[in-house]
């Protein structure tokens, strides 16, 4: 029962930072010290109750967390508000939950062997975001240009647009950042990956247009959606409760079938 009221309590707090990151791309580190305070009765009652172990598994969910998510971090795979938010799930959660309900015994895919409940939210998480380079393929299909060929790898996570339609864009409160940084060298414009992509606003703008007008540029740019990782973040925190973990479970499925080929 404690399991149900802690997975319940995280979900007003997990769905508040999705809206907050959907809207305004960013989420407050109040609303991660309020988890925390709010949540914090539980823990402080699992720890009476399980002693030694249950602290042992504490420290050790939380170190791992912070281990996996700073190296992520570091490695501009996601941002600040989302590696706060998996550090606070290791800390909350360091146990992963069994739960019973009407006869059945939920995670329905089974237990993961790493057990830690933070480990699979994130694994979750990459797994529904990798749709999302698949929609922007896509998408990049339907707009095809020939230019596109000179880079075809951005085509998974960015598309073209055109520098006149920036301002207007911005005006609206959409969510963008250039997939590239431009460096000027001997009057030329020289293009570089930009990593997790650099924040569109009215300077940059103003840039862009200059080198389109100085014939440096050409009329379009690679942009990113900056898109806001804590709502597959939140359906992963779902999913892991409900599933399990999808990842581990594909994974066990794909080996175990082509062992059965390879034994027939």
């Amino acid at each position: 029962m404690i399991e149900i009221l802690k997975l319940a309590a995280c979900l007003p707090f997990l769905l508040y930072s999705s809206y907050l990151d959907l809207k305004t791309r960013r989420v407050p580190n109040r609303v991660w010290k309020l988890m925390l305070l709010s949540l914090s009765g539980f823990l402080i009652y699992e720890i009476v109750n399980g002693g030694i172990y249950f602290l042992f598994q504490l420290v050790f969910s939380f170190f791992s967390s912070l281990f996996l998510v700073y190296l992520l971090f570091r490695s501009r795979v996601f941002g600040g508000a989302d590696a706060k938010t998996l550090i606070v799930i290791g800390t909350l959660i360091p146990v992963y939950p069994a739960l019973e309900f009407h006869g059945y015994t939920f995670p329905l895919l089974g237990f993961p062997p790493a057990g830690l409940f933070a480990l699979t939210v994130l694994e979750n998480s990459f797994l529904l975001t990798a749709a999302v380079p698949l929609g922007l393929f896509c998408y990049n299909l339907l707009h095809f240009t020939p230019d596109m060929l000179k880079k075809p790898f951005y085509m998974l996570f960015a598309y073209r647009i055109n520098i006149k339609d920036l301002r207007r864009l911005l005006e609206k409160g959409r969510h963008i950042r250039l997939a590239e940084r431009f460096e000027l060298n001997n009057g030329k414009l020289y293009p570089f990956f930009a990593g997790r992509g650099i924040t569109v606003n009215q300077n940059m703008i103003s840039r862009l247009e200059a080198h389109e007008e100085q014939g440096l540029l050409g009329s379009t740019v690679w942009v990113t959606p900056g898109l806001p990782f804590m709502i597959p973040i939140t359906a992963s925190f779902v999913l892991a409760v409900i599933l399990g973990d999808l990842i581990y479970y594909f994974l066990t499925e794909i080996l175990s079938r082509f062992y059965f080929f390879i034994g027939k």
